[in-house]
């Protein structure tokens, strides 16, 4: 799933293309996302001009004259700017068509969504509605997420670090590869409740969050799947990550094999020698 550095890369790269420019078209698939109903009365925007697009969480924002556009890329989502005339990807969903050319939602698991609201005019304001939990997260870029934000949250927490930075509610974007890393670099064992990690260590902790997800913007992202940015480059942060997808693999400081185990579903790496 696209986490919250291949959706900054994506949001970033679609601003040459698509702000200030007016949608002339849209073209639907007719087939359904995760709630969008895929249907042409669903999304009214032909005609309308973005104005700017910003990324909260996970979600792609899209401020129109008169509507406001959320995209969450969901597990296989991709956000593609094609040429005025290009064949579109076999599993696009959603089109629109500009003077200068196309931007293509593909999906070939349609696990993303679309979703959109009535804009007042001026307000800046994006309804809690169209973001779901992640419009209660911190976001971890921002001033506000350092270590004693991150002590005050997680006291008397006795969930897992890795699962409880994942929840979203109260850190967005923060997903599976990102968790991982930012453990390894902050020392910090991923199955260690959260209340019990010190100020000094989750000091350290919102320090590795934030380095772990610049550097992965910087370097494009990571592209595991099927993850590619607006102009379809793939990104090659992957090629840097020190424990995730990289079972059996010498740790990078230590030289003791990465281990992988599963929690909430989801499959940690770390090294259990860097890691109390």
């Amino acid at each position: 799933m696209p986490e919250l550095p291949e959706v900054e890369v994506v949001c970033r790269g679609l601003r040459g293309y698509v702000s200030g420019k007016r949608i002339q078209g849209v073209g639907l698939s007719g087939k359904a996302l995760r709630t969008f109903s895929g249907q042409m009365r669903a999304l009214p925007i032909a005609g309308q001009a973005i104005l700017g697009i910003t990324r909260r969480a996970k979600n792609l924002v899209f401020t129109l004259e008169d509507w406001w556009l959320v995209v969450h890329l969901g597990m296989s989502g991709q956000l593609l700017w094609l040429a005025k005339d290009a064949p579109r990807p076999a599993h696009s969903h959603v089109w629109l068509s500009f003077d200068e050319g196309q931007l293509v939602y593909n999906d070939p698991r349609r696990f993303g969504d679309l979703r959109i609201a009535r804009r007042e005019a001026d307000s800046a304001t994006l309804p809690e509605t169209l973001l779901g939990q992640a419009a209660q997260g911190c976001e971890p870029l921002d001033y506000g997420f350092d270590g004693p934000w991150l002590y005050a949250a997680s006291r008397d927490v006795r969930q897992a670090i890795k699962p409880w930075l994942m929840r979203g509610d109260l850190v967005v974007g923060v997903g599976n590869i990102y968790a991982s890393e930012a453990l390894f670099r902050a020392g910090i064992h991923p199955a260690r409740a959260a209340g019990r990690i010190s100020a000094i260590r989750c000091a350290a902790l919102a320090q590795s969050i934030r380095d772990v997800l610049s550097e992965a913007i910087a370097g494009g992202g990571s592209s595991l799947r099927d993850f590619v940015s607006a102009d379809g480059r793939a990104g090659h942060f992957a090629a840097d990550h020190r424990v995730y997808g990289r079972q059996g693999a010498p740790c990078r400081v230590c030289g003791a094999p990465i281990r992988r185990r599963v929690q909430a579903q989801r499959a940690t790496y770390f090294c259990a020698a860097c890691q109390r």
